[in-house]
């Protein structure tokens, strides 16, 4: 569908979830993976850009110990490098009843950030709010 949007010359900015670098993690919490993986995702990334020029963000959730280590990074750093991203959005975890995922520790998100910056790559931090009442990202969707 990104191949789409880049046909059809839409005007917004285009953000893409991405929150795993390696197909293998990326299957495990992400199963449209199987049907879309990396390659394919850069791959029309990078046409929806020469059809568009608008402006691509990656968005990537930091989880303990599945996402948050140097290899992680490094594979995040060289998606980035393969295509016109203008941003990468590091998200802040908030945790929910129904998953088994847990929030890296303060060390290892700012040295995971610090990474990013020293290798010139556009990121961001996004802090959580909201989640002292369970209304975080993704949180009120998992209320019943």
């Amino acid at each position: 569908m990104i191949r789409q949007l880049g046909d059809d010359k839409v005007k917004f900015k285009l953000a893409l979830s991405l929150h795993a670098a390696n197909d293998k993690k990326r299957n495990e919490i992400m199963p449209i993976n199987e049907t879309n993986n990396i390659k394919a995702l850069i791959d029309a990334l990078n046409y929806f850009y020469k059809q568009t020029h608008n402006e691509i963000t990656l968005e990537y959730i930091l989880f303990k110990n599945l996402n948050d280590g140097r290899e992680d990074v490094e594979e995040l750093i060289r998606i980035y490098r393969q295509i016109p991203a203008d941003l990468v959005n590091i998200i802040e975890y908030n945790p929910i009843e129904a998953a088994s995922f847990s929030k890296p520790d303060e060390q290892t998100v700012e040295a995971f950030m610090r990474y990013l910056e020293k290798h010139k790559v556009n990121a961001r931090l996004r802090r959580s709010r909201g989640k002292d009442i369970d209304a975080a990202c993704g949180q009120l969707a998992n209320k019943s």
